[in-house]
């Protein structure tokens, strides 16, 4: 059996920490002989790194990896991304048509469909995160809790929050209530501030105190990602079902 290394394109450091120090092990742990982040590149000349602002930085990156890494008699190469649906570039494919779909899950997943179309690969499969990194904090609210003290009762915000929805990945995604603002809300005040919030490092240690396992059970769209049939067996069940010819690379 070829070894089998996973390569994620990070939106951003959040991310790369996430895959680098949770993602990474667990997968590690499941078989995988390699799991290795790539921090997206928004200037090549200036060497500036992270926070994507068009379609064409991930694409770029993407080509690249694509031409470095080719499979061999022994390994194997599959391409991922972590991104988020909020603030996603209007230019990915499929934007349009993704907006005018109200139902969250189908938006995602239409939204992957077409960036899988785009690319045209068989080694890659898309992973946009609903609606971004931070819904996966809310699988840990009391961890977050802990990590900043005098800041509890503000997270108790955060899980009535939760309450309404039921579900992290369905936390709003506006500019004023996306996951990411209601942690900072609740970790730094309205008026005076507490703390500066720390994104990566808390992003992280909050992600692998609930664990891979806590965020599947929690997250459905994160589950599908990480379960086997994708990036651990690398078979792509979704996209041999529904995109045959995906596979023709």
């Amino acid at each position: 059996m070829k070894a089998k290394i996973i390569h994620v394109l990070c939106e951003g450091q959040t991310e790369q920490g996430f895959v680098e120090e949770v993602l990474r092990p667990y997968l590690q742990a499941q078989g995988v002989a390699g799991v290795k982040s790539i921090l997206i590149t928004t200037n090549k000349k200036k060497n500036a790194r992270g926070g994507m602002l068009s379609y064409a930085h991930a694409v770029t990156d993407l080509e690249l990896l694509r031409k470095m890494k080719m499979d061999g008699e022994y390994e194997r190469h599959v391409f991922t991304t972590m991104f988020d649906l909020y603030a996603l570039p209007d230019d990915f494919p499929g934007y349009e048509a993704a907006k005018a779909i109200g139902e969250p899950y189908a938006r995602v997943a239409a939204l992957e469909t077409a960036f899988a179309e785009a690319i045209n690969d068989g080694r890659f499969i898309p992973y946009i995160q609903l609606h971004e990194f931070e819904a996966l904090l809310f699988c840990g609210i009391d961890y977050l809790a802990k990590r900043y003290p005098g800041c509890e009762k503000r997270c108790e915000q955060l899980k009535k929050d939760l309450e309404k929805t039921g579900n992290p990945e369905l936390i709003n995604n506006s500019p004023e209530t996306a996951p990411s603002k209601r942690i900072i809300k609740a970790i730094e005040g309205d008026k005076k501030r507490h703390y500066n919030y720390n994104k990566p490092v808390t992003g992280k240690d909050v992600a692998k105190s609930v664990c891979i396992d806590g965020l599947r059970t929690q997250c459905k769209h994160f589950d599908e990602w990480v379960k086997t049939d994708k990036l651990l067996i690398y078979c792509l069940y979704l996209r041999i079902k529904v995109k045959p010819a995906l596979l023709q690379h």
